[in-house]
């Protein structure tokens, strides 16, 4: 899933398309809102992280780590430190999971976002005819 390009893959998929998903033992997940809780299918994943919920005592209504697509960024780039400095495991890809109802939103969001794409490499515009998501 590396390419000569240093970048991580990253991929975004719904919490029903994850279900049915096999691990392949190299890809960490990053479950959002309480998607993926079922581990996906076979559930032979590097790891799962959840991210944890919102929390009403947040920085302020425009804080960028306190909105949603936000705090998904914040959370990439805490994987990668851990991921550099050995915290965790080496991966190669990473799965973000979330309700269908967030994909498109959080897929923009995440794409705009100049940390994410300076060190992850997204996946689902490559994939995106071929999987249907």
């Amino acid at each position: 899933m590396q390419r000569g390009d240093g970048l991580i893959a990253l991929d975004l998929v719904d919490d029903a398309i994850f279900a049915d998903l096999p691990g392949d033992g190299a890809t960490l997940v990053l479950c959002v809102g309480g998607a993926g809780d079922g581990g996906g299918k076979g559930g032979q994943w590097l790891g799962i992280v959840a991210m944890p919920a919102p929390t009403p005592f947040g920085h302020g209504a425009n804080c960028v780590c306190c909105t949603p697509d936000g705090a998904i960024a914040a959370m990439l780039a805490d994987l990668f430190r851990a991921r550099v400095t050995g915290q965790r495991p080496w991966f190669a890809r990473v799965m973000v999971v979330v309700p269908a109802a967030l994909r498109e939103g959080t897929r923009q969001a995440l794409e705009e976002n100049r940390v994410v794409v300076a060190r992850y490499r997204p996946v689902w515009r490559l994939s995106a005819d071929a999987s249907g998501h």
